[in-house]
């Protein structure tokens, strides 16, 4: 029998934890945050009340779908389509995005666990640093590397 990490409720609520007391030292816009699988499905969600919902709820499961399928962080996979000059729409997938504040999340030897999104800062340079304090969360409890 196969057996695979894979992350669980536990691990999805750690990283939100950790995203949510980020916003207490860095105050500003409320937050939505996703965390997803290896396949795009969602574990966990949290939602700041105030939140842009038209704008920041979606963005924030986008990241985390993009991170977590294409398995690239959603920053780089913005500049892998400047880099080939077309853009994301190109794709034929509605769900991918681009921009700061989704992260992929990789145990360790490579393997895929999924994705977190943070949306809701007015520029992907604070989604990404929020997002950032997810994986340090996870980084401490042994998840990633």
């Amino acid at each position: 029998m196969q057996t695979r990490a894979v992350l669980g409720l536990h691990e999805a609520w750690l990283a939100i934890k950790a995203v949510i007391a980020e916003t207490r030292v860095f105050p500003g816009r409320p937050i939505a945050v996703a965390v997803m699988d290896d396949h795009g499905d969602l574990i966990a969600f949290l939602c700041e009340a105030g939140v842009n919902a038209a704008l920041a709820r979606q963005n924030a499961l986008r990241k985390a779908y993009t991170a977590a399928c294409m398995r690239v962080d959603t920053m780089a996979f913005g500049e892998r389509f400047d880099g080939i000059k077309r853009t994301i729409a190109d794709s034929g997938n509605l769900n991918f995005t681009a921009g700061g504040g989704g992260l992929v999340l990789m145990a360790t030897g490579g393997l895929i666990l999924g994705g977190i999104g943070v949306s809701g800062r007015p520029d992907g340079a604070e989604d990404e640093a929020l997002a950032q304090a997810g994986l340090r969360a996870l980084r401490a409890a042994g998840v990633v590397p």
